[in-house]
């Protein structure tokens, strides 16, 4: 029933649907610039995030790997 509730506003209401100028290719826009930067953020936010968990995940197995070879040989 949502689904259409929301497609029947797209057909009656089409400037609801239309792209924001950073989608429909306003390239020298200050919002475009602006979007494109908070993209690239938000991707390096991420990526650093991610890449942190991942290091630490190695560090820790590389640790639990050392740990057990050392208490095999007592």
């Amino acid at each position: 029933m949502t689904r259409l509730i929301i497609i029947t506003a797209l057909y009656m209401i089409p400037n609801i649907s239309y792209a924001c100028a950073t989608c429909y290719g306003a390239s020298d826009e200050p919002a475009t610039i602006g979007m494109n930067w908070a993209i690239l953020t938000l991707l390096g936010v991420t990526g650093t995030m991610l890449g942190s968990v991942a290091t630490v995940i190695i560090r820790l197995k590389k640790r639990a790997k050392k740990f057990n070879t050392q208490t095999k040989d007592f």
